[in-house]
Formats: C-alpha cells, sequence, structure tokens
C-alpha cells in the first residue's frame, strides 16, 4: 500500500448556511466538502490550517492546512 495524503483548501464562506466551502485533496481527487463555520474557526485557533484566513492568495484559497502523510506500516 502507497503512502495517503490529504490536504485542505477552505475556497469561500456561504453566509446563507455559515458553512465554508472546502476542497479535501487525497493522491487520486479533489472532494467538494462543507464545514461549518464554527469548526472552522475552532480548526483555526488549534492550529489545524496554516494562515489567519482573512483574506485570498494568490489562488484564491482562504486558508489551507498542511499535508497530512498516512505511512505505509507493515
Amino acid at each position: 500500500m502507497a503512502n495517503r495524503t490529504l490536504q485542505i483548501d477552505v475556497l469561500h464562506e456561504a453566509k446563507s448556511i455559515n458553512a465554508m466551502k472546502c476542497n479535501l485533496y487525497t493522491p487520486d481527487r479533489c472532494v467538494n466538502i462543507w464545514m461549518d463555520k464554527s469548526d472552522y474557526l475552532n480548526l483555526i485557533r488549534d492550529g489545524f490550517f496554516i494562515r489567519d484566513g482573512k483574506e485570498l492568495d494568490s489562488a484564491n484559497v482562504l486558508n489551507t492546512s498542511n499535508t497530512f502523510i498516512e505511512k505505509e506500516t507493515n
């Protein structure tokens, strides 16, 4: 089994439903997900996301996580 990776980019806030639209990346695909805004703010405080989430970067991403790698075990 190869190493598996995961990363989350936060794209924007949907104020009407109090949620954040995100992309979850794995080696094989990008999946659109929604995250409750309160959970998102808690994850910022916990240090899960690497930026403050106050402005878009050059790729129009509001925030991002580190890339998490699950190493192969034998």
